[in-house]
């Protein structure tokens, strides 16, 4: 690719001013347990709050990039800044759960209109047929890279007073947007009239179908997956409302996601792969929890070890971008990024016991960013290659619901359930050992209970809590145990993508034409 005498300092400039809309929800990745504190939140509670802003953002995205086309470039741009400066200030002030949630919400849906306003003039510098390979792996390392950038330095932020200014940060961030504004669209530009044409009644089901899906992933680990009556009537209400929608989509004349955007093989192939890539990604919470509740990671900790992910995807985007922009095998790419993401659950499988130290995470999260960055820069690619621009909104749209709500946000309330529910069965087998032949629980169970006794407690009482204090022994050495499991099981997972693609010869052929609308997010 070719620039111009200043065209890259001004690309530059424009992928800084997009980074703050990116990453306004990820100041706060680590102090989650802050913020529940200060509102005296339930778990379900701070669930909601943590998640109805992105139910919020990819409700909002259909919505913006209509909109988006109504408002002169430029312009936009500043109204957009100082309305999230205004109630990212809010949130951090928020006097309650309810009011910071209203406000981290309103912030979502309006990082949509920046985030599409910043790359139109980035979208407009390159060549689709030829140098989108390039547009996307730069989005997508912005977006995979600067995530965990942002979540180290809120922790950072944080440690100097507290999780409000982790939040206060990205006003820094919104404020030097303004002077990169005027540096970078220096036009005003407004774009073609024409007539405001949306799907509202396809917008309300869609909305409709989000509201049991968020139901489902705040409270679904809380409940009995199908024997729960919530649950169960969630579920229902999702196969209703899919059908529902199908039923609309077929004979509405221009429908919010065309059903008919799956009859192309490389759109229902590439929604498979994001959601893959994010069940695959999914598993990083465990590792969150296993520093945090096992190891005793505090928040800066572990946003540090975390940045080895960033050192992974440096690795692979370049390299993946490379690949296609030279027209390689798509099997290739693919193949690789399922391999590393084998890697990486195979050695973490070997990581969970206590004790381990914080480098002993360094190659396989390492590995884990190759495996992001290749998979979802072939995927945002895959996905759109040779669509038409009438179906652009509908293949982006499915992509978006298979990765970030079915794989991301609903996989972590199935993944959490499958992890309570194996540490509930490797509790009752190591349970099983505690018997009067085992001398050491046995000797322990009787130190125990004699210190109870000698704090005046009755027999009954020191009884129970030397049983206790036994089970929060056994529940440890359980949770690793499930931990093991899960990461076994993804192991074997992420090979059989990549088997099938060897044995069914599949992708192997380059990428052909890829269309640049609508933006790719």
């Amino acid at each position: 690719m070719k620039w111009r005498k200043g065209e890259l300092f001004i690309t530059t400039g424009l992928y800084l001013l997009i980074i703050p809309f990116f990453n306004a929800l990820n100041a706060t990745g680590y102090e989650n347990p802050q913020i529940q504190g200060y509102f005296g939140a339930t778990g379900t509670e701070f669930m909601y709050m943590t998640l109805v802003p992105f139910f919020v953002l990819v409700a909002g995205i259909p919505l913006a990039l209509e909109l988006i086309r109504r408002f002169p470039l430029r312009s936009l741009m500043h109204f957009i800044i100082i309305v999230c400066v205004l109630l990212n200030t809010c949130s951090a002030f928020a006097p309650g759960i309810w009011w910071f949630t209203l406000c981290r919400s309103l912030l979502a849906f309006f990082t949509i209109f920046g985030i599409v306003a910043a790359l139109i003039p980035i979208v407009m510098r390159y060549n689709p047929a030829l140098n989108m390979a390039i547009l996307y792996g730069i989005v997508q390392f912005i977006i995979q890279g600067s995530s965990l950038l942002y979540k180290f330095l809120g922790a950072h932020f944080a440690h100097i007073y507290d999780w409000r200014t982790s939040i206060l940060m990205v006003n820094i961030n919104f404020l030097l947007c303004i002077i990169l504004t005027w540096i970078f669209l220096r036009k005003n530009v407004s774009p073609p009239r024409k007539p405001f044409s949306f799907d509202f009644k396809g917008w309300g089901i869609m909305i409709l179908f989000l509201l049991p899906v968020l139901f489902l992933t705040a409270e679904g680990q809380n409940r009995g997956w199908f024997t729960d009556r919530g649950v169960i009537t969630a579920v229902i209400l999702l196969l209703v409302i899919a059908g529902l929608y199908a039923v609309y989509a077929k004979y509405a004349e221009r429908p919010l996601i065309d059903l008919k955007v799956f009859t192309y093989r490389n759109v229902a192939i590439g929604t498979l792969l994001y959601f893959l890539t994010g069940a695959m990604n999914g598993t990083g919470s465990i590792i969150t929890g296993f520093m945090g509740g096992i190891l005793g990671f505090d928040d800066l900790y572990m946003a540090r070890t975390h940045l080895f992910i960033f050192i992974g995807l440096a690795v692979s985007v370049p390299v993946c971008t490379w690949m296609l922009y030279r027209r390689l095998h798509i099997s290739m790419v693919v193949i690789s990024g399922f391999f590393a993401f084998a890697l990486y659950h195979l050695l973490m499988y070997f990581r969970f016991y206590p004790g381990i130290a914080p480098k002993d995470f360094m190659w396989p999260l390492v590995i884990k960013g190759i495996g992001i960055g290749f998979l979802y820069v072939v995927s945002s690619l895959y996905i759109s290659e040779g669509v038409p621009k009438q179906l652009s909104i509908s293949r982006m749209m499915g992509g978006v619901m298979a990765r970030i709500v079915f794989a991301t946000l609903l996989g972590a309330s199935v993944l959490t359930t499958i992890v309570s529910r194996l540490t509930v069965m490797h509790t009752t087998g190591i349970s099983q050992q505690i018997t009067a032949g085992n001398k050491a629980a046995e000797e322990k169970h009787e130190n125990a209970r004699s210190y109870y006794l000698s704090q005046g407690l009755k027999s009954s009482e020191a009884d129970k809590m030397a049983d206790n204090l036994l089970r929060h022994d056994v529940q440890k050495p359980a949770a690793l145990l499930a931990y093991k499991d899960v990461y076994l099981v993804m192991a074997a997972g992420s090979l059989i993508p990549a088997l099938l693609i060897v044995f069914l010869r599949l992708g192997r052929r380059p990428l052909r034409k890829v269309e640049v609308e609508p933006i790719p997010l």
